[in-house]
């Protein structure tokens, strides 16, 4: 109730706070209005009043002389922690207020309220926060002489027209729905003590209190008088009856809200005494048709709740319903159910709710001629000492006829004889000893949302119990049997101590897998095939706990054929055209099995291990071997999405998964196998799947025009990280379809695709993959060797810039012959030890590296006759050796850098200087014996000397081409060099000549 007086003053704060603007000021200020309402309520509703100042209306001839004022669609809507939520939304509201009142008193008296098509939405959280609380609280703590209200809330009547109302209190919990709720009242709320008058009727009532329903869609119409005082804190109960369905119901008493509990004092009882109201409370029975059913016997029905309901306390109550020699017959049903007798009594003396006695002391009904006895005693919800007994037979079709239930079609005959006696303590593992028989004959069930039949149900089962202790129960289901559309299934199952299950499970039968889905739809998902089963299992729960999955005796054998599965999850659909299963503990033996896994068929064989452990076991691991036979496996519709593609990706492809619950070894055998954008012919070897790794070993297949031999590790433990670590033999590869098809290629010898020829490698490479399956270029670490049997490279920037520098004719092509190249990638980086190739007709040696920005790095060294390098070049060996066109090779060295795009060509002079004083050096060696044999004959040392440095003049007059030879300090360091090589080189010759 206090619910009620808070709901009251929000409404009237609401209500006053439109009425007294409205009439203050007319229709021609519509916009003032809203402004001044807005501000108005903004002053005290702690939450939005959504209205529209055209919806306002005034008149006075609708309820003259009374005038009305009109407002239509308006809405509250909560604050946190309810944003969002409508509490209050109305279609239209009607205020009236006495016209004298407004002409002539100080005080507008309401004299009517009607709220038509009203939705009102309370909610009470747990912590007891309430929806419905929106007025702000007094912040004035001052106290001031009162002023006579200017408003008055003696209300003449009110009205709810077509309303719903939602009522959900987590904090009990309790909640209750009404829809089609008309209610009318009237009441002189500024009276100290008064009285409520109201009619409500409600086309739908649901009740649900601590998760069970305990009304549901009932009618109900309640007339109540009740008097309010003591400041809205005592309702006292006066003339009150309400009506479910047929039931009706009168109570009276008294219910007061105290600060910190409720008191009450309530007696209620059913005014009339015919057994049919009550029967209208049964599901299924209140219906169009309830007027017709034929019945008679008396009906008894009384109880109380008294006492105190705090958080802690819950009030005595008790309730009692008697019927006596009941019946009812529907007018199409050739027989009735009479006969019905009930005594029932729930008691709780205490107020504490497990001392609650519920005895049902005798029930007895005959189902035409099927008799139901029964009888039970609870005498505590806290160790539920029980006492009851029930025994029945029952024609099922006679009883879906006499409580009929929507879609549901029953036919057989089903018996049950039970007794129990005792306690039941989960926490001690104690249940009441049972002794109990049920039985299934002829049956048959049939939905509407099911478009097959189970036919031919039956089964005989038994539960004994003798003891109470759960380790001694017995329950025993024999010659279980179904039909589903002729398929036929059998089964007996034999379950045992409840504290460790124990088992014995035998299944035989065949189902058609697209029937069960249509009557077990799946969403998202379709089914379809035939399987056929003869299987036996037994064991204990404890075992499969303990992983000792040896103890779990499973025998049998299992066939499929027609097997289709689609789901909207996966992007193929796979099928098994047949399989066969054969069971033992250990293993299943699988033969004969094919089938198609979207674009990809397969045949599989052999044997799977530690399935039991795998189905039971949260963290086992299924084993086993199997032989893995394919024309087409298409791996690119297994491979998961990728987060981002970019809008000229043909296809988005990602990481495979390895699971690491799979501890297999699959022979495989396939003719074709696509990946990404290749296609692999005649792939073989062995896969070992374990731990989340993939080894490979043997894996031979052809592609891009070359065979391949694989070994190695592909590692999705971690699936943000997958790693590869392989060993690679490629044998007789085109050079330019691995440099178009392998990024690695592309990124590390660009120049690749300019050479025309095939290699074959031996080559080990590991490192990191995108999520695209791309290798992460600079995670790579690789080693090996690479040979090239024949192979040329023309039109390239590598080699016009080589040839312009040096200005050697016939050198835009070079070519491999029988080339070895010893490689590794380490740290985003290619290197190659050095090898040899031709340039045109010139042998050159290659070493270096390549960068993963594209920079190269490398060392040319060629020997070439000198009488074909150009002038310049020339003309610096003449210089520094003396000669003319000599026709001895000259070494020189190039270096070649910048990046693939932008190459640059440069001549090495340290490296020259070196290879040119190695010349020179060879020229003293010559010189100095001249010497020697100069001196011997008797020259001059003046002579000798000038000879060894070139001084010497000679009568033939040879003249030197000066303009050939530029006088950089290039030249100059070469000469003194040269000097001081001859000067050594004298000394050592004029000692050995002393000598």
């Amino acid at each position: 109730m206090k619910i009620v007086k808070k709901v009251l003053i929000g409404f009237g704060s609401l209500i006053i706070i439109l009425v007294a603007v409205a009439i203050i000021v007319p229709i021609v200020f519509k916009d003032d209005i809203k402004a001044a309402i807005d501000k108005e309520i903004a002053k005290s509703i702690n939450a939005d009043v959504i209205f529209d100042a055209d919806n306002f209306d005034l008149t006075v001839f609708r309820n003259f002389p009374n005038v009305t004022i009109e407002i239509k669609e308006l809405g509250v809507f909560n604050h946190a922690p309810f944003e969002g939520t409508a509490f209050f939304v109305v279609q239209q509201i009607d205020i009236e207020v006495n016209l004298k009142d407004i002409l002539f008193s100080d005080q507008l008296k309401l004299k009517g309220i009607t709220l038509l098509k009203p939705q009102i939405d309370i909610r009470v959280l747990t912590d007891g926060t309430a929806n419905y609380d929106i007025t702000y609280p007094s912040t004035d703590t001052s106290t001031v002489e009162s002023e006579p209200a200017k408003f008055s809330f003696g209300i003449d009547h009110w009205e709810i027209v077509n309303g719903a109302l939602a009522y959900d209190d987590r904090s009990l919990p309790f909640s209750m729905l009404l829809s089609g709720l008309n209610h009318t009242g009237s009441g002189n709320f500024n009276e100290v003590s008064f009285d409520l008058t109201t009619h409500s009727v409600a086309d739908s009532v649901t009740v649900t209190y601590d998760g069970v329903e305990y009304l549901t869609n009932k009618n109900a119409v309640v007339d109540a008088i009740i008097g309010i005082s003591e400041d809205y804190s005592l309702y006292t109960f006066k003339d009150n009856t309400a009506k479910l369905n047929d039931f009706a119901m009168s109570f009276d008493g008294w219910f007061k809200m105290n600060e910190n509990d409720f008191g009450m004092d309530i007696n209620f009882k059913s005014p009339e005494n015919t057994f049919k109201s009550i029967l209208s409370l049964v599901p299924g029975m209140y219906t169009k048709d309830f007027d017709k059913i034929e019945t008679k016997g008396d009906l008894s029905f009384s109880g109380f709740v008294k006492g105190t309901y705090s958080e802690s306390q819950m009030p005595a109550f008790n309730l009692t319903l008697n019927v006596n020699d009941g019946m009812f017959k529907y007018p199409d049903l050739p027989t009735a159910i009479s006969n019905i007798n009930l005594d029932l009594l729930v008691d709780n003396k205490t107020g504490v709710i497990e001392n609650t006695l519920v005895d049902i002391k005798k029930l007895h009904l005959d189902f035409g001629n099927n008799p139901v006895d029964a009888r039970l005693l609870i005498e505590n919800l806290k160790d539920y000492k029980l006492d009851g007994n029930i025994k029945a037979t029952l024609n099922l079709a006679e009883l879906g006829k006499m409580f009929p239930m929507e879609g549901l079609q029953m036919k057989g005959t089903y018996s049950v004889n039970a007794n129990a006696k005792g306690v039941y303590d989960s926490l001690k593992k104690i249940i009441p000893a049972i002794n109990a028989s049920m039985s299934l004959s002829n049956g048959f069930v049939k939905s509407s949302e099911f478009p097959l039949p189970l036919e031919d149900l039956k089964f005989n089962a038994t539960v004994q119990n003798t003891s109470g202790r759960m380790a001694e129960t017995f329950i025993a289901v024999k010659n279980f049997g179904m039909l589903l559309d002729g398929e036929k299934v059998t089964a007996e199952l034999l379950l045992q101590n409840l504290d460790d299950y124990t088992w014995d499970l035998k299944v035989n039968g065949s189902l058609d897998l697209e029937k069960i889905t249509k009557i077990f739809p799946i969403e998202g998902m379709t089914l379809a095939g035939k399987v056929k089963a003869n299987i036996q299992t037994n064991g204990k729960y404890s075992d499969v706990e303990a992983s000792k999955y040896d103890r779990l005796p499973t025998s049998g054998t299992a066939s499929m054929t027609g097997f289709t599965f689609n789901s909207s999850d996966l992007p193929y659909a796979v099928s098994v055209s047949s399989a066969e299963a054969i069971f033992d503990p250990k293993k299943i033996e699988v033969k004969n099995t094919q089938g198609t896994i979207g674009k990809s068929d397969f045949a599989l064989n052999g044997a799977i291990n530690n399935y039991i452990g795998y189905l039971f076991g949260p963290n086992e691991t299924i084993k086993g071997t199997m032989n893995f036979k394919a024309t087409l496996l298409d791996l690119n519709e297994f491979m998961t999405e990728t987060e981002e593609t970019t809008a000229t990706d043909s296809a988005s492809y990602g990481v495979i998964p390895v699971p690491s619950n799979i501890d297999f070894v699959l022979h495989s055998d396939i003719k074709t196998v696509k990946l990404m954008d290749f296609t692999l012919t005649e792939a073989s070897g062995d896969v070992i799947v374990k731990d989340g790794v993939a080894d490979l070993h043997g894996i031979k297949f052809n592609m891009l025009g070359g065979s391949f031999v694989v070994d190695g590790a592909y590692n999705t433990k971690d699936i943000n990280h997958p790693k590869y670590d392989l060993a690679l033999k490629i044998n007789n590869l085109s050079i330019q379809q691995a440099a178009s098809s392998f990024s690695i290629v592309q990124t590390y010898a660009p120049i690749a695709g300019l050479v025309n020829g095939n290699f074959t490698t031996d080559f080990n490479i590991n490192g990191e993959l995108g999520q695209d399956m791309a290798p992460k270029m600079n995670t790579i670490d690789a080693k090996g060797l690479i040979k090239v049997a024949q192979a040329a490279l023309t039109q390239s920037k590598l080699v016009s810039g080589i040839t312009s520098l040096t200005k050697l004719e016939d050198t835009q092509q070079v070519t491999l012959k029988d080339v070895i190249m010893s490689a590794t990638i380490n740290e985003g980086k290619l290197s190659v030890k050095p090898f040899d190739v031709k340039f045109g007709d010139y042998v050159t040696n290659i070493s270096g590296s390549t960068g993963l920005d594209g920079s190269i790095n490398y060392l040319l060294k060629m020997n070439v006759p000198a009488g074909k390098l150009g002038s310049e070049l020339q003309g610096f060996i003449n210089q520094n050796t003396g000669a003319k066109n000599s026709t001895s090779e000259i070494p020189i060295s190039i270096a070649l850098g910048g990046t693939y795009k932008d190459p640059k060509s440069t001549l090495l002079t340290q490296e020259q200087t070196a290879q040119v004083k190695e010349a020179i050096t060879n020229v003293a060696e010559e010189k100095g014996q001249q010497a020697i044999e100069g001196a011997l004959k008797g020259d001059k040392p003046e002579d000798i000397i000038g000879g060894l440095l070139g001084t010497k003049k000679d009568t033939s007059k040879v003249k030197a081409d000066s303009a050939s030879v530029k006088s950089d300090t290039t030249k100059t360091d070469l000469k003194q060099e040269t000097q001081k090589v001859l000067q050594d080189k004298l000394q050592n010759l004029l000692k050995k000549k002393k000598n």
